[in-house]
């Protein structure tokens, strides 16, 4: 049986002191996943990959999506399979979901899908 997958929102920010925190904190859990042989997706939100909102949010969405494609390259041989979901907003939320869902199923890694 495949292992499940971890399928992470971006988090919120409300201090731009709180960053590091946050990209340490998901960078931790990804790397756990990966480790485990689990198929990770992180869902962004659109808004905030290209710098359209909060600097903190930006911050944080653009972080991970470089989190996705660097730990996506570093595990190409031993087969980890890290991907991004990004979504318009709350509406696309549930199609975002869908296709992480899928995505994790996929044999893909390093990508981006946006949805919306």
């Amino acid at each position: 049986m495949p292992a499940a997958a971890l399928i992470l929102e971006q988090p919120a920010v409300d201090r731009l002191d709180t960053v590091t925190a946050v990209l340490t904190e998901t960078f931790a859990a990804v790397k756990a996943a990966v480790l485990e042989e689990r198929p990770v997706v992180l869902l962004l939100r659109d808004g905030d990959l290209l710098g359209q909102g909060d600097v903190g949010a930006a911050a944080v969405a653009t972080g991970l999506l470089g989190l996705t494609r660097a730990v996506a390259l570093e595990g190409a041989k031993p087969g980890w399979r890290v991907n991004a979901v990004s979504h318009r907003d709350d509406d696309d939320a549930a199609t975002a979901r869908q296709a992480a869902e899928w995505l994790a199923g996929s044999e893909l890694s390093g990508q981006l899908l946006r949805v919306g």
